[in-house]
């Protein structure tokens, strides 16, 4: 049998270690910086068809990405298989998009999040794997990667409740000045936590990042969560940021 037959593989993620703004050329830029989670994975094949379709038929941004990537001629039959919560703040989207554009293109990682931009108008950084990264999900770009890896740790993700939430309906917060500087800072103690291997720096830059956007996406669980979080101690707590999910994380070996 002809034609042409690919598979891709993505990781999600579990919200945000740290999310804000950058000023960047005279304006005000979000960034990303995503825990990614292994666990959370979605799987594509694509083969050759005599018209342009996705399984599910309602994932529209995975068959974007895939006609954005392709460059063989025809159509493509797309489908995707997904373990990764659709709603919660958990990448599912992107991670969809991501494992479409390696089913169909052999292509670097700033280039996979080029297409992926353009298919969803606003990504995470999951095409960067397990790589510490932060991310302009409206440009598509690297803002900066983080000497390091990821220190080891311990992540449960909770999930708050509520209804399930679509990016693109999530305003872009308008930061403050003094919110700008404090994610400045941040983004230079991050780098410290993950240079030296530092979870409990990690984890507190999380805590700060979380409670910053309660001013913005205020979820009513929020506290409570953190406070059973810590008490059980725990080291931080991420959020996603858009979405219902936070993430506990706690040291290695610890509860």
């Amino acid at each position: 049998m002809s034609g042409y037959f690919g598979r891709g593989e993505a990781i999600g993620h579990a919200g945000e270690i740290l999310q804000g703004g950058v000023r960047l050329e005279g304006r005000v830029e979000p960034f990303l910086v995503t825990l990614p989670v292994p666990a959370f994975r979605s799987t594509v094949n694509v083969r050759s068809a005599s018209e342009w379709r996705v399984t599910p038929a309602w994932k529209t941004k995975a068959l974007r990405a895939a006609q954005l990537a392709w460059t063989g001629s025809g159509a493509l039959n797309v489908l995707i298989e997904s373990e990764i919560p659709v709603g919660r703040g958990c990448g599912s989207s992107t991670a969809d998009c991501v494992a479409t554009v390696r089913a169909v293109a052999d292509l670097s990682a700033e280039k996979i999040a080029a297409v992926v931009q353009r298919a969803e108008l606003a990504s995470d950084a999951t095409m960067f794997d397990l790589e510490p990264v932060a991310f302009l999900p409206r440009a598509g770009t690297l803002l900066r990667r983080f000497e390091g890896v990821w220190p080891e740790m311990n992540v449960e993700v909770i999930d708050m409740g509520g209804p399930a939430v679509e990016t693109l309906d999530c305003a872009v917060p308008s930061y403050s000045a003094e919110e700008l500087d404090e994610f400045a800072d941040l983004l230079a103690e991050l780098q410290t936590a993950v240079t030296s291997g530092d979870a409990v720096k990690v984890g507190r830059v999380a805590l700060r990042s979380g409670a910053i956007h309660q001013r913005y996406r205020p979820h009513a669980e929020w506290e409570a969560v953190t406070t059973r979080a810590l008490s059980a101690g725990a080291v931080g707590v991420a959020l996603a940021h858009s979405g219902t999910v936070a993430a506990v994380l706690s040291m290695k070996g610890g509860s």
